[in-house]
């Protein structure tokens, strides 16, 4: 699971000046918290100076609620909820959770109001994020960049939140493609692939599940996925990797049978050519990249 160190728990609030070249778009705070009372609230019909925000908040350990359009609505690790201010909404930690963390970013601007107006209408209120490693890594690079260098000028602040809301809709596409034009049994195997991406799968077993011979199988995943099960499966385990590598101090070696691959040395082949450095440069680079990016042959 996605993670950061206890000790690094930030919030960051920016009132830049208001500039013309950037109105569409900014960040108006950005944090990761760790909440344990109940008097952790927010009702998003009170908040007066926070009108015209959007808030995506992305829950980490323990669980929250949130309450909107009648609905009582709890937000598990791997969930976040967005909601807008105002809105007829309200946040909390509900006295049945013993904690809530989180990491939140709130954006205001034009293009934000119609990412969430878009976002709410495709999924509502909360939004399953198990498989969304390239939208919470980015989020992540951003929160880091806050703690380290400073969101210092509005420009910087507007580049960021429109990478963000460019993060959301790439997101928000791929759930629609998989929900809407995406068989059954090819969606099985995406599925398989990702709850069982540490063991030591074959082409057999992912074809087995999906219920279907190895040969069609994979011309069909290949027709809707445009890549061979084997290299989606490749994808998954480093997009996993580099999250270990990223946010915990385990060996290459522990990385690798984690990830799948009971050789170190083939799981370096494998991490170097996919992602174009070794898992020791990218340790150290200490780059949060975007997974959206890697680009498999």
């Amino acid at each position: 699971m996605f993670s950061l160190p206890d000790d690094s728990y930030h919030s960051f609030a920016y009132h830049h000046s208001k500039e013309p070249l950037t109105e569409a778009a900014r960040i108006v705070s950005i944090g990761f918290e760790k909440r344990t009372s109940t008097s952790y609230c927010w009702d998003g019909r009170m908040r007066k100076n926070d009108l015209n925000t959007y808030i995506f908040q992305y829950t980490l350990n323990g669980y929250g609620e949130i309450q909107a359009d009648e609905q009582t609505l709890p937000v598990r690790p791997g969930e976040a909820f967005i909601a807008k201010v105002p809105s007829n909404h309200r946040y909390y930690l509900p006295k049945e959770s013993t904690e809530w963390e989180f990491l939140f970013i709130t954006l205001e601007g034009t293009k934000a109001e119609e990412c969430w107006d878009y976002l709410i209408k495709q999924f509502g209120f909360r939004i399953a994020l198990e498989n969304a490693g390239p939208l919470i890594f980015l989020l992540q690079k951003i929160y880091q960049f806050a703690v380290k260098e400073g969101i210092e000028d509005t420009f910087t602040s507007s580049a960021y939140a429109y990478e963000f809301i460019m993060g959301l809709y790439r997101f928000s596409k791929g759930i629609d493609y998989v929900k809407t034009d995406m068989p059954d049994d090819i969606r099985m195997s995406i599925q398989f692939m990702t709850a069982h991406y540490h063991e030591p799968l074959s082409l057999d077993e992912i074809a087995g599940h999906a219920g279907l011979s190895k040969h069609y199988f994979t011309n069909k995943f290949q027709k809707y996925m445009k890549t061979t099960p084997i290299q989606f499966l490749a994808k998954i385990r480093m997009q996993k990797a580099m999250e270990l590598l990223s946010t915990t101090n385990k060996t290459i070696h522990e990385i690798a049978v984690e990830t799948g691959y009971d050789n170190a040395n083939y799981f370096s082949k494998v991490f170097k050519k996919m992602i174009g450095m070794s898992a020791d440069s990218f340790r150290k680079d200490k780059k949060m990249n975007d997974f959206q990016h890697i680009i498999i042959n």
